[in-house]
Formats: structure tokens, sequence, C-alpha cells
């Protein structure tokens, strides 16, 4: 669970959208086009790598850890995120915001880019910016990032500095991009799993929360 919590903050450090302005990285989130996926994340604790599933409002991504296949979806249309183990059929509700809230202010970062060129990443043609994002506990983002003509993140990288001023080399991409309708069901909940509600939790007490929870879970589900 602790790993899938990681994978949540690399990706709310990274996520973007197409605008030259200064903006809210919240507001940037959604590519307005629906698409699914491979991605790879890799962070301060290593490479992730799995399937997004995405439309306006709406994203779930599903990758392999070392403790086996975990879930990140995302709700942005219901103020809803939710951290999913499918092996053990079971999930853990959270606010939306609380996801950014969790890495120290990045749900308040603003984002600012400069376009440096053309360029082609895993064979999309993409437009190459340079990138900074700051927020108010001292949080930041500098880097590059690469977006396809219909407003897609195709790639990412640059360092990430907490409030605390610890710095992370982070990274994010695509590849076999597929634009496209997505079933509207890989973005809802599977019926019959066991699932715990933290949107009432304050964001700072979120992550105490849930690792508090997760013996508890995986215990459940050992016994399934």
């Amino acid at each position: 669970m602790a790993r899938l919590t990681m994978m949540a903050l690399v990706l709310a450090a990274l996520w973007g959208g197409p605008a030259v302005a200064a903006e809210r990285a919240l507001d940037l989130l959604d590519a307005p086009v629906a698409y699914t996926a491979d991605f790879y994340v890799t962070g301060p604790k290593g490479t992730y790598r799995g399937t997004v599933w995405h439309a306006p409002g709406r994203e779930r991504r599903d990758f392999d850890t070392q403790g086996g296949g975990q879930t990140l979806l995302l709700r942005r249309d219901t103020d809803s995120a939710y951290l999913m183990k499918p092996s053990g059929k079971w999930y853990v509700g959270l606010g939306f915001s609380a996801i950014g809230t969790l890495a120290g202010g990045l749900d308040k970062l603003v984002v600012e880019r400069t376009r440096l060129g053309e360029d082609v990443v895993a064979g999309i043609k993409a437009t190459r910016y340079r990138i900074t994002a700051a927020g108010p506990k001292g949080g930041r983002f500098d880097g590059e990032g690469w977006f396809s003509r219909d407003g897609v993140l195709v790639k990412a990288a640059g360092t990430a500095t907490d409030g605390q001023g610890r710095r992370s080399d982070v990274e994010t991409g695509l590849s076999r991009l597929k634009l496209g309708r997505v079933d509207e069901r890989v973005f809802e909940l599977p019926s019959g799993w066991f699932g715990m509600d933290l949107r009432s939790v304050p964001a700072e007490r979120i992550e105490q929360a849930v690792e508090s929870l997760r013996p508890l879970l995986e215990g459940r589900s050992a016994h399934q």
C-alpha cells in the first residue's frame, strides 16, 4: 500500500496540461481526449510500469509492484480517488484533492511552461516544453515535458523538491498510445469489493491512516 501511495505522489508531481500561461496543475491534469497507453513512472523508490486508461475527468492506472498488482483510480468528476488491491479485492477511498495535498501542497502547484521545439517521443509527434511548477509550501518541479498535439503528456522528466527541500529525480512516459473512446466500466469500482472510505480524514493524516489499515486489509485478503 505504501508503494501505491508513492505512485500517487509521483504522478501528482508530474501531471500537467497544454496551456502556456501559469495555471493550477490540477486544472491542467485532464487531457481533453480519451486514450489508452502503456506507462512508466520512475521516482525515489524505483520504476513502476503498467497501463493507463484516461477520459476527461477520469483516469485509471494498473501497475505492478513487488507486492503484486495495484490500481490507482482517479475520479476528478466526483472528487474521488481510490487506492486498490485487485488480488485482495479491496480499496481505500480518498478525496481527489487529497492526492495532491499528500504530496506537500502539490494540489496547489502553479505551472509555467516555455516552448522549446518539436520532437518525437515513442513514435508520437510532441511539443517539448521547459516546465517549472511551484506550490505554497515549498514544493516544486523543474524539468521538461513533451505534449502531443491533442494535449496528452507523453513524457516528463526533472527534479521534484518537497517542502523540506528534499530533491528527487522523477520521470514518466507513455508508449503504445491509442486515442479513442474508453469503456466507462474501467472507471467504476468493482461490485463486491471491500472498501474503506477515508474522505473524512484530514489530508495530513491520510498516509498514517492508510498505513494503520494495511495489516487489517492484507489480513482480510489472506483469509478469503
